[in-house]
């Protein structure tokens, strides 16, 4: 019996809390819901973004300026029609097949192009014979293309500089974000801010290095395809010289 009485005084005070807690619900202010449930919207500032790393910035900035002007240059130098035109190849066949030699060397100092090169070393060495010749040829046209090679070969710099560079700017900045701290919860937010912040050169490093890395494979893939039947144009017209 004793403890049926106990049992329903518990029941009765559970049922009498629950009936003041619904008269009486807390009232959430304003300012705590916004600390519970912070509703913050920020914008990225790019003057404050730049102003961190300058120098950074701008470097990586004119590596993607010079990325831009070879990838453009070399469009316009680099010219299959340029380099081997149809009616140079017909005019140097034309003088070979005659064994004028002469002429063909005249007519290869006048246009000076890539083929007309690889053709002027191989006649100026055909008394060694036909192997030699088409080695020749072959050496010629190395050396002929290794300023194209070397200008390409900037993009492959910057696409590896250019992360290192942003990765650098990234540890600066956190490095002062951290030294700059007074170890106090107000100045968290100070903190993340100039972590995200620090993390921008990285990014851009990143997107340099990209933007680099395409442009290099897509004049790779120009040069050697263009390079391929400047090559193989030049060895036909090659077997045609007379070595004796």
């Amino acid at each position: 019996m004793k403890k049926i009485k106990i049992f329903f005084i518990f029941i009765c005070t559970i049922f009498l809390a629950n009936i003041s807690f619904s008269q009486n619900p807390i009232k959430q202010s304003p300012q705590n819901s916004s600390m519970i449930y912070p509703q913050k919207t920020s914008s990225l500032n790019l003057k404050e973004v730049f102003m961190a790393s300058p120098i950074i910035y701008s470097t990586l900035f004119i590596m993607s300026f010079v990325s831009f002007v070879i990838l453009l240059f070399t469009i316009f130098t680099f010219k299959k029609k340029d380099i081997v035109s149809k009616k140079t190849k017909e005019n140097l066949k034309k003088y070979l097949e005659e064994e004028n030699y002469e002429e063909a060397l005249n007519y290869c100092k006048n246009i000076k192009n890539l083929l007309a090169i690889m053709i002027s070393s191989g006649i100026n060495a055909r008394k060694h014979g036909a192997q030699h010749i088409i080695n020749t040829i072959k050496s010629e046209g190395k050396r002929a293309t290794a300023s194209f090679w070397q200008r390409i070969s900037i993009l492959n710099d910057i696409a590896i500089i250019a992360p290192m560079l942003g990765l650098l700017g990234t540890v600066i900045g956190m490095f002062y974000s951290f030294y700059d701290i007074n170890r106090s919860i107000d100045s968290l937010s100070a903190l993340f801010d100039g972590l995200g912040i620090a993390v921008g050169t990285t990014v851009a490093g990143l997107t340099v290095s990209i933007i680099a890395t395409i442009f290099y494979a897509i004049l790779k893939f120009r040069i050697v395809k263009t390079l391929n039947i400047v090559e193989n144009e030049a060895i036909s017209l090659g077997n045609l010289i007379n070595t004796q």
